[in-house]
């Protein structure tokens, strides 16, 4: 059975496609509204008022928050960046010489990670809060983190490789009672699962739009009223002196209007995509019950699946079902040419030879439960002539 002619795509979690009519809000800005947002000029201005629509659209979506409190950046990474480097550096400018120690969690995404370690090069502290077995971060185990002088903790909202839903409230709770501010990487959650930064004591909060069916290269971060960053950027001191550079104005109202559509049918996509995933999961089990399912038993995004194949690789059942026309992704992470087991996994507790047997596999608004039904089948046919060949 081959998918060529009708492709199944199930690797939502890397990127999806663009919600239609965010792609027909972006066009007009491309050749008849492409005004410099910055400019005092008409079109300028127009330009300016679409911007500003968007960043209430986006705010309207986090329990509305003032839209002032919404930034605009160029990607998720950016957002991480601006909120660890720029609040660390905030608070060194204020107090120099004091002692600045942050905490992020172990399961985090690199683009936490290799801040953190960039920000380690410059001399602050930098501890790691480690998951259980089902990738949740416990309050408890951050306090063992915690120290003194913390002035950051960076636990991110929804796990990209497992989907662990962490509980933000009490991390952030956690948190305040040390005196840090409390940042949240919400890459993968933001569009998917409602989020309330007031309510949840999130102090900065970052997004891509390509997650959630808007367009690649522009993202945002909240930032609490009344919290001081410093910027990373240096420049014409767009986006109220804290990121410079020129508007990405298409992007900016196409990820505003994807906000809007997903937070329009985030409740009925939230109960029929944790459906079809269930859907897989119990098809799976049904003829290869050996098979492991990550984050079962605890709050997961609705649309992540992540398992352990005994007796094959990832990389060869993402091959294989590539070539079916189905497109998944493994558990391990491949970087520069060089595959090494995912660092989410391993800080997990699984194996080695565990992570290099897993595959990721997340649904969009899209998925069918056709789709899932030949998914499973299909990844089941391949799982025995993998195993067969003797090329797990």
């Amino acid at each position: 059975m081959e998918n060529k002619d009708k492709p199944i795509y199930l690797d939502h979690a890397a990127t999806g496609p663009m919600w239609p009519e965010a792609v027909a809000a972006m066009l007009p800005f491309f050749t008849e509204r492409f005004g410099n947002p910055s400019g005092v000029c008409r079109p300028a201005q127009e330009a300016r008022r679409s911007v500003e629509e968007a960043r209430r659209k986006i705010a309207q979506t986090l329990g509305s928050v003032p839209p002032e409190t919404i930034y605009f950046t160029g990607c998720g990474t950016e957002s991480d960046n601006t909120a660890l480097t720029g609040y660390v550096n905030a608070v060194r400018s204020a107090e120099p010489g004091k002692s600045v120690h942050i905490v992020v969690g172990m399961t985090e995404h690199p683009a936490v990670l290799e801040t953190a370690r960039f920000l380690e090069h410059q001399g602050v502290g930098v501890s790691y809060a480690a998951p259980d077995p089902d990738g949740v971060i416990t309050p408890e185990s951050l306090k063992k983190a915690m120290r003194p002088d913390t002035v950051l903790v960076s636990i991110m909202y929804a796990n990209n490789v497992v989907g662990t839903v962490q509980p933000v409230s009490e991390l952030a709770a956690v948190s305040h009672a040390y005196g840090a501010v409390f940042h949240t990487d919400a890459v993968q959650a933001f569009g998917h699962i409602p989020i309330d930064p007031a309510a949840e004591g999130i102090d900065l909060l970052s997004a891509s739009g390509h997650k959630f069916g808007g367009p690649k290269g522009v993202g945002f971060l909240y930032v609490r009223e009344g919290l001081k960053l410093s910027p990373i950027l240096n420049g014409g001191g767009q986006e109220r002196h804290l990121r410079s550079g020129t508007l990405n104005v298409p992007g900016i109202v196409g990820m505003g209007e994807a906000a809007r559509l997903s937070a329009a049918c985030m409740d009925e996509a939230m109960v029929r995509i944790a459906g079809l995933r269930d859907l897989l999961e119990e098809l799976v089990l049904a003829e290869l019950p050996e098979v492991t399912i990550h984050s079962k038993n605890v709050r997961r995004l609705p649309g992540h699946s992540s398992m352990t194949i005994p007796g094959v690789t990832g990389e060869n059942v993402v091959l294989m079902m590539n070539l079916r026309g189905i497109f998944i992704s493994a558990g391990s992470a491949c970087t520069s040419g060089e595959t090494k087991p995912s660092h989410v996994l391993t800080a997990m507790g699984l194996p080695e030879k565990a992570c290099y047997a897993t595959v990721r596999i997340t649904l969009g608004v899209q998925t069918t439960r056709e789709e899932i039904e030949a998914t499973a089948a299909a990844l089941i046919e391949e799982t025995w002539k993998l195993r067969k060949m003797h090329l797990g």
